[in-house]
This record gives structure tokens, sequence and C-alpha cells, in this order.
């Protein structure tokens, strides 16, 4: 089992999912962390707008065109969870279709979260998406 934790710098649970500059994909074996990669975060498309700030808040709103979530689902297919702090329905609702179960916390570091996670003592919040 493969669960992804997204992560602006490699230590900490990133508060928006969409934004998020890399994942941490922990691989977990007899409920046991064996492996940990990043992945850095070139597939949602809050990322690959930065640069075009303006064009992306000019008119979007979420689920429209370009807010698709295919790449995000697709560069996270091998993962069964995925841990972070906030995101929008329509993300949530996506993980969800695809069997990628989100796991919204205020959890701060991405290693406790997962070991939480893991003993069944990660502290969730209920999914209330993003406000934007």
């Amino acid at each position: 089992m493969k669960i992804a934790v997204a992560s602006n710098n490699q230590i900490k649970v990133s508060g928006h999912l969409g934004r998020t500059k890399s994942f941490l994909i922990y691989e977990i074996e007899n409920s046991q962390i064996i492996n940990k990669v990043t992945r850095i975060n070139t597939f949602t498309h809050h990322v690959q707008k930065d640069n075009l700030h303006e064009e992306i808040h000019q008119g979007h709103s979420h689920g429209e065109g370009i807010h698709s979530h295919a790449e995000l689902i697709e560069g996270l297919k091998d993962c069964s969870h995925i841990i972070f702090q906030s995101g929008g329905w329509r993300v949530i609702e996506d993980l969800k279709l695809n069997n990628i179960i989100p796991v919204l916390t205020d959890e701060e570091l991405a290693d406790s979260a997962v070991e939480k996670f893991l003993q069944g003592t990660l502290l969730q919040k209920e999914e209330t998406g993003c406000a934007h």
C-alpha cells in the first residue's frame, strides 16, 4: 500500500492540496513504513498556472475546464490514501471516485500523520473543502 502526503517542504503536511509543491509517497508493508520518496507536483492546475496567476483567477471556478483533476488522479493512482489539510469538494469527490481515499487532518508533520494513520489515531477533520 502507498499513502501520499501533500507537502511543501518534505516535512509538514501542506494546507491546500492543489497548491502543494510535492507529495511524499510512503510505501507501507505490514503496517510499517518501508520507503518514502518525494514526487514533485507537476500535475495540479494551481501549480501549473502559478506563473500565470492573474489568468487563473480571472473568471474561473472549480470544476470548469482547467480544473479537471485527471492529472492529479493519474499522478497519484498508485496510492490508496492521500493525507492533506484542505482542498475543494470537487477534488475530494474525484479522489473518492478514483479509489483514492482523502484524509483531511490538522496534523502538522507528515511522518507523524502517517504513523498515526497506521495506528488508527490520526485525528481527521470533516471534508469541508476550500472556499475560493
